[in-house]
């Protein structure tokens, strides 16, 4: 069978954290695998992930902006949409300041 993918994928079975747009921590999940492109995220219900969100697989890694192409029983697929600038990872998960 031919492979289709745009990007090579590596394997991957880890734990990550999606963020909603705004950077606030929403849930764990676990990366499946990954490519320069997107990955496939398991350990959760699709149905309950919002379209668009900032995912960070570890802390190694940067968060990137991403938007589900693909939902399915077992998991789903993104896309990359980018890197979520201006969010380091203190500010992932913390609740903005309101100077007032």
């Amino acid at each position: 069978m031919r492979e289709r993918r745009k990007n090579f994928r590596v394997e991957w079975n880890s734990a990550a954290k999606i963020y909603d747009r705004d950077g606030r921590f929403v849930r764990q999940c676990t990366v499946r695998n990954f490519s320069n492109g997107g990955a496939k995220i398991i350990g959760l219900d699709p149905n309950t992930v919002p379209d668009e969100f900032i995912l960070r697989i570890s802390p190694h890694f940067r968060a990137m902006r991403c938007h589900v192409i693909r939902r399915s029983v077992d998991g789903f697929g993104v896309e990359f949409t980018g890197l979520a600038n201006g969010t380091s990872e203190p500010a992932l998960g913390q609740r903005q300041k309101s100077f007032c």
